[in-house]
């Protein structure tokens, strides 16, 4: 079979290209080819798309979000204040106070002052009211009822019954000793020697004196107890007064009629002005039973322990030998009654 022979010149390579339709013209959006150089990042070519940046469209009611690298540098918002109400306390003035109780101390007007401006009344309920000064009111009781234990304790009372019969003992030793003699010449009786009236009572003596030692240092704590107590009760009464005072003022303030807690206010303030009374009332009782037990305490330490086993031993050595002469006697008597002075309990 013989060859066909083509009579038609062919088109060029150029003319084949343009007239072969590319993928951008049969897709219609194809992409280009991308040339990746050697170790490199791959290039794109010229005219390649690139993603769009996407964005979020913000919506009615919420916050839009901050990308953190906007937000990094930007400075804290400051915390949004909540409105409300403010409430204070009472505000008045110490020359307001002191017009209004011009017989009050200056330090119980400066702690009601501050008691006021610390006191909402929008807040104070009725229960508060009723109660108002409870505390300091029972604080007193407390002091009383260990004033009370302090007096009557069992070593307190057992020391006093001791030092009373010791100076019973001594007083009829003294008596004897001085009883008037006979004859007018003489002013004292011979046959009365010292240590013969006090041989009969020496034992006894010596258990009181030992008894009393003993009680000596539970005395001294109840003295430092009873010191304790007065020392406390002193500023206790200026709070009491205080809040007196600040009760008056509150109750003022408030409608009388109306509001029940003035009513409670004004029954709070007389009974802490009754316990100011009682507080400054037993003032002297509580000074004397102070001055008693250091009384007793004084006795014990210099005459009990002290004076008197001084004077037994002049006594025995000055009748040890011989007989006392009537200046001797004199002597040692007024040193006795000299003792029986110190312990004498008044």
């Amino acid at each position: 079979m013989k060859p066909k022979v083509i009579t038609h010149t062919p088109a060029s390579p150029q003319a084949q290209a343009a007239a072969t339709p590319g993928p951008e013209a049969a897709g219609g959006a194809g992409l280009r080819a991308t040339v990746i150089a050697p170790g490199g990042v791959p290039a794109t070519v010229q005219g390649a798309s690139r993603p769009a940046p996407t964005t979020v469209a913000p919506q009615p009611g919420v916050a839009p979000i901050a990308s953190p690298s906007a937000s990094s540098g930007a400075q804290k918002a400051p915390p949004s204040v909540v409105p409300g109400t403010i409430r204070r306390g009472v505000e008045v003035s110490l020359p307001e106070l002191v017009q209004r109780f011009p017989a009050a101390m200056p330090e119980a007007l400066q702690q009601a002052q501050r008691l006021l401006q610390a006191t909402i009344v929008d807040t104070l309920s009725a229960t508060q009211a009723a109660r108002w000064g409870e505390e300091a009111q029972q604080r007193y009781g407390a002091l009383v009822d260990a004033s009370l234990q302090i007096t009557q304790a069992t070593t307190l009372q057992t020391s006093l019954r001791h030092v009373a019969r010791l100076h019973a003992l001594l007083q009829g030793i003294a008596d004897e000793w001085l009883a008037p003699a006979k004859s007018p010449l003489l002013f004292w009786k011979t046959s009365a020697g010292p240590a013969a009236l006090l041989q009969a009572s020496q034992g006894e003596l010596a258990q009181l004196r030992q008894h009393l030692a003993e009680a000596l240092p539970a005395l001294r704590s109840l003295q430092a107890e009873l010191q304790g107590i007065g020392s406390e009760l002193a500023p206790l009464a200026v709070r009491l007064e205080a809040q007196s005072l600040a009760a008056h003022y509150l109750a003022d303030l408030l409608d009388s009629g109306a509001d029940p807690r003035a009513h409670a206010l004004l029954q709070r303030a007389s009974a802490l002005a009754q316990t100011v009374l009682h507080i400054h009332g037993g003032l002297q009782l509580r000074q004397g039973s102070q001055h008693s037990l250091d009384g007793l305490i004084h006795r014990i330490q210099d005459t009990v322990l002290m004076a008197l086993p001084a004077w037994t031993e002049k006594v025995a050595l000055a009748t040890q030998a011989r007989q006392l002469n009537d200046t001797e006697r004199y002597a040692l008597a007024q040193q006795l009654q000299g003792l029986l002075g110190l312990l004498h309990l008044s």
